[in-house]
């Protein structure tokens, strides 16, 4: 683990500890379906396990946090999902996940109807040509959380982008963006789960203060 991995690690083990001391009714978005807990890390075999499932090795700081913090649960939102879990909401496609994510900037899976199969898989399900309920798997993407209302983010898996943090917002129509920082700056994991931890951290102390 590099030096500015572990620095983060260490800074979201202590966010994580004080965000639990002040919100112990779990009153930040999402928070209840979690409670702050995080399921075990995962060691090093267990981990490469998961990974020959996936067909791929994750991302360096993603690694890390699974192996030093926790391995799904605690997390933005209604929680991080596990590797290999069975959340419903988690629409991680094994066959998917192994083939080039090749955007670069925000796009919109309802502009690819004429488009190959190589983009993703359609679902349609409601009637052939109700646009309001089909939705595309995305190809080389691992989907790590759940914002509700069918809304989620998942992370690059493989190519340029690796690592990178962006939501699928399909369900109402917005297509894939990625996450961003308020310098414009991509987040990965690390970012994007420190950032959750550094609003909720504010936004509780805001309201004690009141």
């Amino acid at each position: 683990m590099d030096g500015e991995n572990a620095a983060a690690i260490e800074r979201i083990k202590a966010k994580l500890s004080e965000l639990r001391q002040l919100d112990p009714a779990c009153k930040l978005f999402g928070s209840s379906s979690h409670r702050y807990t995080l399921g075990p890390p995962l060691t090093d075999p267990e981990l490469a396990d998961y990974e020959t499932v996936l067909g791929v090795a994750l991302p360096a700081e993603y690694r890390d946090f699974l192996m030093k913090i926790g391995h799904g649960g605690a997390g933005p939102f209604y929680g991080l999902f596990q590797l290999g879990g069975k959340d419903m909401e988690n629409p991680t496609n094994l066959d998917q996940i192994k083939k080039p994510f090749r955007w670069t900037e925000a796009t919109n899976p309802m502009k690819w109807h004429s488009s190959g199969p190589e983009d993703g898989i359609l679902i349609e399900s409601g009637a052939p040509g109700d646009r309001y309920l089909e939705w595309w798997t995305i190809p080389g993407v691992l989907y790590i959380c759940n914002y509700g209302c069918a809304l989620r983010f998942f992370m690059v898996a493989s190519g340029p982008q690796a690592g990178e943090v962006w939501m699928d917002r399909q369900a109402d129509e917005k297509g894939i963006a990625p996450e961003s920082g308020k310098d414009g700056s991509r987040l990965h994991f690390l970012q994007w789960y420190e950032n959750w931890l550094d609003e909720g951290i504010s936004s509780l102390r805001n309201e004690k203060a009141k």
